[in-house]
């Protein structure tokens, strides 16, 4: 019996302990699968919106982007300080996957018909991880102060979102609003507990140590979201029957804007851990918000730009195009803030942030010109490749100096 409580424990074992968390630790492909069950669901929201340009269905666009985002998040940094390579971790992470799937279902129409069935998907999905959290602290005592309340909040927003599902709206998007404000203040209440809480504080220094591998699954998260870009340009060249060079040129531009997007985020965030310190990792987190709903919106915008090549582009889309580069824009910037300047290289850190900040200003004062689809595009990639160039000078004096 007890040869077999031991096979089992070690196919099913407790929670790690955050302590116990390696500094160096690969992306299992367990995380990679997990992360692909978010492709539907983002492309569901995404596909909505291309649907529907205009400004109520980019607020609930972006309020459901907030929602999954948060989901994600979550599941990641529970598996990120938690996991193990176990049965039990897998179970676990499938169960969650479960939900998202439901989640995808019903996005299409989460906030009109389909609204019953996203909120008690997410529902689920919250549940999963009350208990995830709960058990941590029962595992280890020591994380009890910041998994208890961690764990409450989960368990009050799941009852929230189970309660929305027999609610009438707008009642029932009251109680969602309710619940995704009590996700954006509890880490601002655990910070202020940690102040005064010697136990808590020690803990949260813990967990918002970003590692290696959790900068690796915000970059794998980054290009999931950046592919809905490059399938907009695919679906807007094949609504055409009768392919020309001006929707080939509108297509190819597309691209470049995609390119521009990854070669700057890559190149001046990705593999770069943030400064040590909570406030520099929550603003290095958080800032990915912001970056991925608008790589998300740029994918809507430009399925419709594509669509409506041969012919003048709506003001909506123009907007949103503008708009949703300049989130992603800003969005880097403040990542650059959060990671610590390369050695010998604190001028070039500091004008990094300038020019990428300046272009995202440029293209949005875009959205206020008459240029016609092929120029607009065009001014965009052009733009998107300043900041490319200026990096890549920066780093060939770099490479001058250490040579």
């Amino acid at each position: 019996m007890s040869v077999m409580l031991r096979s089992f424990r070690k196919w099913w074992q407790r929670p790690r302990a955050i302590g116990e968390r390696p500094e160096h630790r690969q992306v299992s492909f367990l995380e990679l699968f997990y992360d692909l069950v978010y492709v539907v669901l983002i492309a569901e929201l995404t596909h909505a919106l291309a649907a529907h340009i205009d400004l109520r269905h980019i607020a609930e666009f972006s309020f459901l982007f907030i929602i999954t985002w948060w989901a994600w998040i979550n599941g990641t940094a529970y598996h990120d300080l938690h996991g193990n390579n176990d049965i039990r971790t897998r179970i676990f992470t499938f169960l969650q996957m479960i939900t998202v799937a439901a989640m995808a279902v019903f996005a299409h129409d989460a906030l009109g018909e389909t609204a019953s069935g996203f909120a008690l998907s997410y529902a689920g999905f919250q549940l999963i991880l009350t208990f995830l959290w709960w058990r941590t602290g029962v595992h280890d005592p020591d994380h009890r102060p910041l998994s208890r309340p961690y764990a409450l909040a989960f368990l009050i927003m799941t009852l929230l979102f189970v309660a929305s599902a027999f609610a009438e709206p707008p009642y029932r998007f009251y109680i969602w609003i309710v619940a995704v404000l009590i996700s954006a203040v509890l880490p601002l209440y655990l910070l202020r507990l940690g102040r005064k809480t010697p136990a808590v504080q020690a803990q949260i220094e813990l967990s918002m140590t970003a590692t290696a591998s959790l900068v690796e699954r915000f970059g794998l998260f980054t290009i999931i979201v950046l592919g809905e870009v490059i399938v907009g340009v695919v679906q807007g060249l094949a609504g055409y029957h009768d392919l020309n060079w001006q929707v080939g040129g509108i297509g190819a531009l597309g691209m470049i804007i995609a390119f521009g997007a990854w070669w700057l985020y890559f190149d001046f965030v990705s593999h770069r851990i943030p400064r040590y310190g909570t406030k520099w990792v929550y603003l290095w987190s958080y800032a990915h918000l912001p970056v991925t709903a608008g790589i998300a919106m740029v994918g809507a915008a430009i399925v419709n730009v594509v669509e409506h090549g041969t012919e003048p582009l709506p003001v909506d889309v123009r907007w949103l195009l503008v708009c949703a580069l300049g989130m992603v824009l800003v969005g880097i910037t403040l990542m650059i803030r959060s990671l610590p300047p390369p050695e010998n290289s604190a001028q070039s850190h500091r004008l990094n942030q300038i020019v990428i900040f300046l272009v995202a200003i440029v293209i949005v004062a875009l959205g206020f010109s008459s240029l016609g689809t092929i120029p607009l595009l065009a001014a965009i990639a052009v733009s998107l490749l300043v900041p490319v160039a200026f990096g890549l000078i920066n780093w060939m004096k770099r490479e001058e100096i250490t040579l």
